[in-house]
Order: C-alpha cells, then structure tokens, then sequence
C-alpha cells in the first residue's frame, strides 16, 4: 500500500468527508439502478403495446421514462444535498487548496443536474403528448417539437456535464491526497460520463471500494508521522 507522503489538514474532517462521500455514491447509485429498471420496464410495455396501439405505446413510453427519470432526480438532489455537498466542504476543511474548487462547482452542478433530471422528462413527455395528441402533424409542427427537444437535452447535457466536472476534479485531488488508484480511475469515468452515463455508475462503485482504501491509508500515515515527531 502506497502510502501519502506527508497530511498537513484536519483528519477527522477527511474521514467524515470520505465516509459521507461513500454514502452519497451508495445513493447515487440507487437512483441510476431505479431510473434503468423504470426505463427498461416502460420500454418492455412499448414493444409488447406498439402494435395494438402506436400512439398509446409511444406515450406510455415517454410517460414511463420520464416518471422513472423524475424519481431518479429527487434521489440525486436528496443525495446531493444530505451527503454529497457536505462530503466536500468536510474535505475543504481538510485542504482548502485542492478541494475549494471542486466543493464550489459540486454545489452549482449537482444540484442543476437533479432539476434537470425532474423538469426534463415532464417537459419531453408534454411535447411528445402535444404532438402525438395534434393528429397528423405538418412539418412545421415536427420541426418545432424537435427544436424542443434538442433544448431541453442541451440544457440537461450542461448540467450534467458541470456535475460530472466537479466530482471528476474532486476524486482526481482525492486520489493525490491519499495515492488510491481508485479514485484516479474514477476520475477519468467520470470525465468521459459526461458522454457517457454509463461510466459514472461504474465510478461510483469505485468510489465506494476506494473511500475505505484512502481512509485507511490517511490513518496509516497519520500514525507514521506521530511517530516522527521529536519525544
């Protein structure tokens, strides 16, 4: 075990940070699992309803999703602001230099990116229900119901994206307190989830493995200092 050279912060404020950080990807991997589980059983009631009705298929799918989506929101605000917020301003406590920045941009990010999680579904499932309610629509009527569209997954794609920049940078500085492997390869997929969500699941189990593995190595060198110093 590659031990942190030297720990000039609070430690008792990095091991509650790193276990309310734990916590917070626990929860936040409960809210992905919940949102795929809604989202797969809406798309198994499309395919097995598509024939009989298309119309009805296609807004129950879009219903399904966005109730599934909604939920997996409240999840992530609930995560972000009992756990995740806090994990970082214990950790600010601990070194302000490398996590002040990442504490901010968590702060702003998350908690747009559990809005956006809510709003977005309501807002796609209305326009979809508008369309597919307007009969047969002309042209103009697709082009501005795409337009919509196309909005409201930018605006969600910035949100996430400020989101997944904070913890990236966040877990990349906990890696270079602590030399935990995981958290640079956490890191790195919560980067590239700004692309593909699927990758900051995997990261959040890495989190979760890695949150005892950097406790223990603060701890560690925590000790090996004390018995340095002059008796």
């Amino acid at each position: 075990m590659t031990l942190p050279q030297s720990l000039g912060g609070d430690v008792a404020a990095f091991e509650e940070g790193m276990n309310q950080l734990k916590t917070a990807a626990i929860i936040m991997i409960v809210a992905a699992v919940l949102t795929g589980l809604g989202a797969l059983a809406s798309i198994t009631t499309f395919l097995t309803s598509f024939t009989a009705s298309p119309a009805s298929a296609i807004s129950k799918v879009f219903g399904g999703v966005a109730a599934a989506g909604m939920l997996g929101g409240v999840i992530i605000l609930v995560a972000t602001f009992l756990y995740l917020i806090k994990a970082f301003d214990k950790l600010k406590e601990f070194d302000p230099s490398k996590f002040g920045a990442p504490a901010t941009i968590i702060k702003i990010g998350f908690p747009a990116y559990g809005v956006m999680a809510i709003i977005a579904p309501i807002a796609m499932y209305a326009t979809v229900s508008q369309l597919l309610g307007s009969g047969a629509p002309d042209f103009a009527t697709v082009q501005q119901v795409m337009g919509t569209l196309q909005g409201i997954n930018a605006l969600v794609f910035i949100a996430k994206a400020a989101a997944m920049v904070g913890i990236g940078i966040g877990t990349y500085y906990i890696h270079e307190v602590t030399n935990e492997g995981l958290f640079l390869a956490a890191a790195i997929l919560f980067f590239i989830a700004i692309f593909i969500s699927l990758l900051a699941f995997i990261a959040w189990i890495l989190v979760i493995v890695g949150a005892g593995n950097a406790v223990s190595k603060v701890r560690a060198t925590q000790a090996t200092q004390a018995q340095q110093l002059p008796q």
